[in-house]
């Protein structure tokens, strides 16, 4: 499932750069049936990165300070709920500037 949800996600990053709304809302519907199902898909673009994070795969690009914050995202960050307990399916892939 989460090469699906890779696949979904990677045409989500297309059509919204396309500006292509009608998509967006398709997929959109999408994402609320994968949440349904249990999953969470966490895009993590725009966020503080810090050394912690346990989530994702960053590279980083320049020197890693406080201000540095995830540019990019090649695959997200997938969670799943079972039982009221959340597993870890995919860790993300950024980029970190």
């Amino acid at each position: 499932m989460t090469e699906i949800i890779n696949q979904i996600f990677a045409l989500d990053l297309k059509m919204k750069k396309d500006n292509n709304e009608s998509a967006n809302r398709y997929l959109d519907r999408i994402y609320h049936e994968f949440e349904t199902m249990g999953f969470q898909i966490v895009n993590p673009i725009g966020k503080s990165y810090r050394n912690e994070m346990t989530d994702v795969d960053a590279n980083i690009l320049g020197d890693l300070n406080r201000h540095s914050k995830i540019t990019k995202v090649l695959k997200p960050v997938i969670y799943q709920v079972e039982n009221n307990e959340t597993i870890l399916l995919q860790k993300g892939i950024v980029i970190v500037e």
